[in-house]
């Protein structure tokens, strides 16, 4: 079913969780897998409020980026070649547009079949404010997307069933007493 699977990785906990699935799902299907790292622009970007950043600092600091990438990448390579999976690196810039948007457009100029990726799960005020690449991805992908949680992510546990407020105030009736007769 799937002939090219795009994993987007950075080395953490979560992604690798989403690398992991990949490789299983790439073996499972036959398939090739495209592990993807974006080096991140935007992360270099600095409020230094009409302060001066030389440019070998940038220069240093994007070389590091691009180096940590080329790290990342070949752990993957080692641990997808050691479970029989073809595996083809990808290190790409962002291009001033956001890491979720980096994983579309490779999606599409890599011709991937469906793409995995790691998610932290976040949900309600923290997604709000953290964002979202793969609800980005989600959103934008013109292929399936499969998401995965780290094993050791606190699961939402269901909610409980609570009795209503009002329930909660009625007290259950001992006994039947006869209401008193009216007075004659």
């Amino acid at each position: 079913m799937f002939q090219r699977i795009l994993v987007a990785i950075d080395g953490s906990p979560t992604s690798n969780a989403g690398f992991k699935s990949a490789i299983q799902l790439a073996s499972d299907q036959h398939a090739s897998l495209l592990a993807l790292h974006v080096i991140d622009e935007t992360s270099m970007v600095i409020n230094l409020q009409d302060g001066y950043l030389p440019p070998s600092y940038v220069d240093t600091l994007y070389d590091s980026l691009r180096q940590s990438g080329k790290t990342i990448l070949a752990k993957a390579q080692a641990t997808a070649r050691a479970a029989g999976v073809e595996i083809i690196p990808v290190l790409v810039e962002s291009g001033g547009q956001t890491v979720a948007h980096a994983i579309i457009r490779q999606a599409r100029k890599l011709k991937a079949d469906v793409i995995v990726l790691g998610t932290h799960g976040r949900r309600g005020l923290s997604r709000l404010v953290m964002g979202s690449d793969a609800e980005a991805v989600l959103r934008g992908a013109s292929v399936p997307v499969v998401l995965v949680r780290r094993p050791d992510h606190p699961r939402h546990a269901p909610p409980r069933k609570r009795s209503s407020p009002r329930a909660a105030r009625v007290k259950p009736a001992a006994e039947k007493r006869p209401s008193p007769s009216p007075a004659a």
